[in-house]
């Protein structure tokens, strides 16, 4: 296929999940995903490699891949042209059980030739606390209902079954029917645009070219992974336990070899009685994002970008968990962890490149209850501090890492539900101190003026900063407090009633400090740098690049 043909099919084809995106934010119902866009969308090709993938939420990235995979063995038979699939099983292909993925199989001229596939994070699916993500869960059933691949649609039709599994589910199913009826709209829309594509040049032709477009991704990853420093690292890092006063360690090993990237989990601690373990599709999104930034972020993405990469995590620990353990903060806590974890290791390969420490937590707060007779849930993420780089300050109160979403404006947030905003800003100085100097955290007070509800809180990094690198200072940890006649600290992780009139306040961590304040390490004698003994580095790795 010659370069310029591949270039414009490349960019035709990558825009379809862009405007599948686009078209599940303007339909959505609830404001996480039509004002934060909480939501992904992919394409993928009859053999289940993924072709393109919107740059949306970099946690969806491992799960995807796996739901197909998961699709096509359990039910690859018996889809027929109007079927949608629905699933939010961890375990079978999800993330955490808000996370509901559709998946419309993709028919041309009577044969499977694709799947298009939004998934998208549901303000409540059921479960003991509003918001389906409660601090002290211990199986999955306690957070939510769990839908393993279920046709939704079948030949265009709803399935009544499965369309009252989620109205009695959830605290608000007008919302969740919404949403997902937009995640069908926007699946059509997809598969609309690709049958146009296959309908213009050709099933043999545009098999081709996904296939060439897949190879010249995975050429392209390996070739900048050929670049790297050859060797081992090793690094760990800790999570608060959110039923115990205890830290939990989560190591890894990073080899890197030729045109080729291995990541053992080996060491880190058994699944735990908690909501903090990961799936493995969560551990895959972290590794495969962390790569994706250091090797050649500008690759097209598609499947071929994650073949130079294995993973290997031990089965049965809080990376790589069985089922039935929870897993709501597992997505989104451990997950920035392991962020977290792999680019402290890959911070002595790549010195130069590697940033320090992010504020390490996605800061969920939850609040639901009853409103004019009505249910109500709020679910949001909030920003915090960027770690510093070696060529920059991290920024100021911004989502980092696995969370790519935006924040829900006041006005919306108002609107939508009976909550007050009543302060929003930044934290000054909250920043690791630095020759470049780590992001300030955001405070964000909310006020409850329902009758009575429930506050969830999941978060990290409230007893220690994230890290600086190259002598560069920690970032303040967040902090949490309910507002009552007088201020009450709450822990990292909690679920608990709130009355009318209380506020609930949330500090984020702020980011990490790269290089000793006044100082630039880039100016040290590089053969002294070299020398340098580095922690948690293998016998036999190499030294910078």
């Amino acid at each position: 296929m010659k370069p310029g043909e591949l270039e414009i099919l490349q960019n035709a084809i990558a825009f379809i999940p862009e405007e599948m995106g686009i078209a599940l934010r303007r339909t959505a119902y609830s404001p996480n995903i039509k004002e934060r866009m909480d939501a992904s969308c992919a394409l993928f090709d009859e053999e289940g490699r993924m072709v393109a993938q919107a740059e949306h939420i970099p946690v969806h990235l491992g799960s995807m891949p796996v739901t197909i995979e998961v699709l096509r063995k359990e039910m690859g038979g018996s889809l027929a042209e109007g079927d949608q699939v629905i699933v939010n099983d961890p375990y079978r292909g999800g993330s955490h059980l808000p996370d509901i993925t559709l998946v419309k199989p993709v028919f041309h001229r009577d044969a499977l030739r694709g799947y298009a596939v939004s998934k998208a994070h549901h303000a409540d699916v059921g479960g003991s606390a509003p918001g389906s993500m409660p601090a002290d869960s211990v199986v999955l059933e306690d957070e939510g209902f769990v839908i393993p691949p279920t046709k939704f649609l079948v030949r265009g039709s709803e399935r009544r079954d499965v369309v009252r599994t989620i109205s009695r589910g959830s605290r608000s199913p007008r919302e969740r029917l919404g949403d997902v009826r937009a995640q069908v709209a926007a699946n059509n829309l997809g598969a609309s645009r690709y049958g146009a594509l296959l309908a213009k040049y050709g099933v043999a032709h545009m098999g081709a070219f996904t296939s060439e477009i897949i190879a010249y991704s995975e050429r392209r990853v390996r070739a900048a992974i050929s670049r790297m420093p050859r060797g081992r690292w090793r690094a760990e890092d800790v999570l608060e336990h959110p039923r115990q006063d205890t830290l939990i360690p989560i190591r890894a090993e990073v080899a890197v070899g030729g045109s080729g990237v291995q990541v053992d989990f080996g060491g880190t601690a058994r699944q735990i009685e908690g909501n903090l373990n990961a799936p493995r599709s969560v551990t895959l999104s972290a590794v495969y994002y962390v790569f994706r930034c250091l090797t050649d972020p500008d690759a097209p993405p598609n499947s071929g970008c994650y073949a130079p990469i294995s993973v290997r995590a031990p089965d049965g620990s809080l990376v790589n968990a069985r089922p039935p353990a929870a897993v709501a903060a597992g997505n989104v806590e451990t997950s920035s962890r392991i962020v977290d974890v792999l680019l402290l290791a890959m911070a002595q390969a790549l010195p130069d490149a590697v940033p320090a420490q992010s504020q390490g937590t996605m800061n969920n707060l939850l609040l639901g209850g009853r409103f004019h007779g009505r249910d109500f849930s709020y679910y949001e993420t909030i920003a915090g501090g960027e770690g510093a780089l070696p060529y920059r300050d991290g920024m100021d109160g911004v989502h980092t890492h696995m969370t790519n979403t935006r924040n829900t404006p006041v006005e919306a947030l108002e609107l939508a539900y009976p909550l007050q905003v009543e302060e929003y800003r930044l934290i000054p100085g909250s920043g690791g101190r630095g020759f470049r100097r780590g992001g300030d955290g955001i405070r964000r007070t909310v006020r409850f003026l329902g009758a009575r509800g429930t506050v969830t809180i999941l978060s990290d990094r409230r007893s220690r900063g994230p890290s600086g690198l190259r002598g560069g200072g920690s970032g303040r940890p967040g902090r949490n407090v309910l507002r009552r006649r007088r201020a009450e600290a709450l822990p990292a992780k909690t679920t608990r009633r709130i009355q009318r009139g209380e506020a609930v306040v949330v500090e984020t961590p702020g980011g990490g400090g790269w290089g000793p304040p006044g100082a630039d390490p880039s100016d040290e004698d590089p053969a002294a740098s070299r020398q340098r003994p580095t922690a948690h580095r293998s016998r036999g790795s190499s030294g910078r690049p």
